[in-house]
């Protein structure tokens, strides 16, 4: 099945899924988004409410706890991940939660609608140094499925520092930033790239710095869900991340802004992204503003079998 063949029937899907959920159709007003469906504004609502919770917990103590990646928890991940688990449980009559922060739960009576994926606070350690690098992710799949990027529904990647509007996308409907739809730079040649890529953790091998080398420019962000919103509105090129360390819930919603404002995410071989297991699997992607542009970064990099 085609993208837009996907498009057309994700869109059904959510016709159904929302026909007696008269809390979805409620909730999310205070926003204006061309979307048929209320989950995105529910998501920008959300977004809304959660900065000043965080920036009132700021002087909380950490608890000194890992998650169940082995990640160290910070209040404000706790504090975001309560606040981000209660809001939807109220504003959905039933749901999964797959939280970075507190694992699978499911709430509600009946049968379970969606399944969110949710990370509340992408990019910690940007957060914790008030480096404006960090965001919201919430992704929005069938509450059975893969989880996979062409599964999601609806995406929020929401920043968390500075006052801009969420990144909010529907599946064939778009990627929004407030009322402006996004569109990636259609760059189709590496020499004309900007080019992010992922470091934390790795020793770079020499080939990734061939492939760097040949890119007009290079940037480096600790926050993969904004890394690849920038690829989404155009502001650069490309995100390149192959360390085999990244999980779902730092990429799933991004992803949809990413496809719907037209860019391309592969594996580093070039194949779309398997469907993971859970937020403990790892993985790898480039997420270019064309194919074109994913094609020729995959070339580079397997040229030199990184």
């Amino acid at each position: 099945m085609g993208y837009r063949e996907r498009s057309l029937s994700a869109k059904g899907l959510v016709k159904e899924m929302e026909r007696d959920s008269h809390r979805i159709e409620d909730a999310g007003r205070s926003h204006a988004f061309p979307f048929e469906s209320a989950v995105p504004g529910i998501l920008a609502d959300l977004h809304d409410e959660l900065r000043p919770e965080l920036r009132a917990s700021k002087n909380r103590p950490d608890p000194g706890r890992t998650n169940a990646k082995g990640d160290v928890q910070r209040s404000f991940d706790l504090v975001a991940d309560e606040y981000v688990r209660s809001y939807l449980e109220r504003a959905f009559p039933a749901g999964v939660l797959l939280s970075e922060e507190s694992g699978e739960r499911r709430f509600g009576t009946g049968e379970p609608q969606y399944r969110f994926v949710i990370d509340p606070v992408d990019g910690s350690d940007n957060y914790a140094r008030r480096l404006p690098l960090a965001a919201l992710n919430i992704a929005v799949l069938p509450a059975e499925g893969h989880l996979s990027p062409e599964q999601v529904l609806f995406s929020i990647v929401g920043d968390l520092l500075r006052d801009e509007s969420p990144i909010l996308a529907a599946r064939g409907e778009g990627a929004h930033s407030g009322s402006t739809r996004l569109k990636t730079s259609s760059i189709a040649s590496l020499s004309e790239a900007f080019v992010s890529c992922e470091l934390n953790h790795f020793a770079p091998p020499p080939q990734l710095g061939t492939l760097l080398s040949r890119a007009r420019g290079v940037r480096s962000y600790g926050c993969c869900s904004l890394a690849l919103s920038l690829v989404a509105s155009g502001a650069i090129d490309a995100h390149v991340d192959v360390r085999d360390r990244l999980t779902l819930e730092s990429f799933l919603a991004a992803s949809l802004a990413v496809e719907e404002a037209g860019g391309s995410i592969v594996d580093r071989k070039g194949n779309p992204l398997d469907a993971l297991t859970g937020l403990e699997q790892r993985t790898s992607l480039i997420a270019a503003a064309s194919s074109e542009l994913a094609k020729e970064i995959v070339n580079v990099l397997d040229s030199s079998d990184c």
